[in-house]
């Protein structure tokens, strides 16, 4: 049986990084603090909200990662033809269609997750916040606070992602064209 690619890739690139970078702050702030995040009394709540987590913060270190892929696609495009190189191998043809269909399958699949994640997380960010707020009393303002600014970065940030995910749909579209109908 094979793995659908797309599920591999999440699982590597979203959920295991999502798990490793969440883990110790939780086991931290469980283990320190008077924070259960309802494992004893919702233990089915307080799993899907770490799933949730989980996920957030996987899908900002993936994107974190595209960011500095792309930067180093660039820095080596004059020496290595990095951008050349990539529109011939998406123009190329295998089993009747371009390589680069599937490709711009898989972006068009990560933008309409980003765009649906700059509206999840934001409703996440607040039901979380208002769980601090009622959980920690003496703690209300910094949780408005942090609650907030984490809103406005994640909010800056899917927008960037799904912007930067666009461009490369259209560019992929539009060289994939060209070279379809120059040969």
């Amino acid at each position: 049986m094979d793995i659908p690619t797309n599920l591999t890739r999440s699982t590597v690139t979203v959920l295991v990084p999502g798990i490793v970078a969440l883990s110790p702050w939780v086991l931290a702030l469980v283990q320190h603090t008077d924070a259960t995040f309802g494992f004893k009394g919702y233990p089915t709540l307080a799993h899907s909200l770490f799933f949730a987590s989980v996920i957030v913060v996987g899908v900002v270190c993936d994107g974190l990662g595209s960011y500095i892929e792309a930067r180093w696609d660039g820095r080596r495009n004059s020496e290595l033809e990095v951008e050349e190189n990539w529109y011939k191998y998406l123009s190329t043809v295998l089993e009747h269609e371009p390589v680069g269909y599937r490709y711009l399958s898989r972006l068009v699949t990560a933008m309409y997750f980003e765009l649906s994640m700059l509206f999840a997380v934001p409703l996440f960010l607040i039901g979380s916040g208002l769980l601090a707020y009622l959980r920690f009393p003496s703690f209300r303002l910094v949780s408005i606070l942090c609650t907030i600014a984490c809103i406005v970065v994640t909010i800056v940030f899917f927008l960037w992602q799904a912007y930067t995910t666009h461009g490369a749909i259209c560019t992929t579209r539009r060289e994939i064209m060209r070279r379809a109908v120059a040969s």
